[in-house]
């Protein structure tokens, strides 16, 4: 999977401030599943859609590192707890579905290992391929912090139903909020953001 410097901005764009709501390892069938609730809008002029939840599916996949740190995100002393694959969903779950936010997802793995230093709470390695390309997620509470770093060859995004969304209309639609939340779009209000003006 091909993943340019325009594709992983326009990912990087569908998936801020989206809500993640689980990740889970299958480890038999390397493959991780992460859900998210994203900000996104249809083609027409109509309202964000009622569930915008959304499924990305990684596979195959050839490593995961969580690191679980009880303290803030920025303390590099805060204790890490181990977890196993099993566990991960609901460490996951156990954040109440917080936000991830910046604008850099995609292939940030050599830079994000060296903040998060080790140990790890988890370490899971599988196989010689699914590393081509790395994706970040994380969950910052107020007394804990949680990172997960998938390495993958190739994924898919499927809607609620389970269909296939292409990447050019995932990253459409997150592109079309934005564009909307910037011009003052009544249909992104009641997220808790204001754009600076």
């Amino acid at each position: 999977m091909e993943l340019d410097t325009d594709l992983k901005h326009g990912l990087g764009v569908a998936l801020n401030e989206a809500t993640l709501l689980g990740i889970e390892l299958d480890t038999r069938n390397r493959r991780v599943g992460a859900t998210l609730s994203v900000l996104t809008l249809p083609v027409d002029e109509g309202p964000m859609p009622d569930d915008p939840r959304v499924q990305l599916l990684f596979a195959p996949v050839g490593r995961v590192v969580a690191s679980l740190r009880q303290g803030r995100w920025d303390d590099p002393g805060a204790p890490v707890t181990p977890i196993n694959a099993e566990q991960l969903l609901d460490v996951v779950r156990s954040f109440g579905g917080l936000p991830v936010y910046g604008w850099d997802f995609f292939d940030t793995a050599d830079v994000e290992l060296t903040k998060l230093g080790r140990p790890f709470s988890l370490d899971w390695r599988a196989g010689d391929d699914g590393t081509t390309h790395s994706v970040l997620f994380f969950q910052e509470g107020p007394d804990r912090h949680l990172d997960v770093i998938i390495w993958f060859d190739r994924f898919a995004v499927r809607d609620r139903a389970g269909r296939e969304v292409s990447l050019a209309e995932f990253t459409a639609g997150g592109k079309r909020w934005w564009d909307a939340f910037y011009r003052h779009d009544p249909r992104t209000q009641g997220t808790g953001m204001s754009p600076l003006s």
